[in-house]
């Protein structure tokens, strides 16, 4: 390995630290990478549209939005509700697994997770006609201009 000096201004200017050849100082500012820039939130679109799908369920489910977007867990009954607004998201307004599952703080493979399992659930003919009431006000509020 090949070594250089710099010689550190500000202090004694005899100060000097090795440096490897072909490397900034830690002196030096970070370089930033080009690309996408980290987003605050969701796009105010999206914004509605979960608030929409999470009111609807948290309705018919009888739980409390701030139950549903708790980072944790939960009881079994609101885990079972956010896994159905997450499939109603990905279902009805067709965002992919991946933005689903970043608007409800969790990962892609979770949001899939869940909408297969309540895909499975829709052979109870209850709960298939729980979820078509359900798709039906979330088609009709996103047509309607609820946002």
């Amino acid at each position: 390995m090949e070594l250089d000096f710099l010689l550190v201004h500000g202090g004694n200017p005899e100060v000097r630290r090795p440096v490897f050849a072909g490397h900034a100082s830690r002196a030096d500012p970070p370089r930033r990478r080009p690309g996408r820039r980290r987003s605050t939130g969701p796009a105010p679109k999206r914004k509605a549209e979960l608030d929409l799908t999470l009111a609807a369920v948290a309705r018919a489910w009888n739980v409390s939005l701030r139950e549903l977007q708790a980072p944790t867990r939960r009881r079994a009954p609101v885990a079972e509700a956010r896994q159905v607004a997450m499939y109603l998201t990905h279902v009805i307004f067709g965002i992919s697994l991946s933005e689903v599952g970043r608007l409800y703080g969790r990962d892609r493979t979770t949001a899939g997770h869940a909408c297969r399992r309540i895909e499975d659930r829709r052979d109870d003919s209850d709960f298939d006609r729980l979820l078509d009431a359900l798709a039906l006000t979330l088609e009709n509020g996103e047509q309607s201009g609820c946002r």
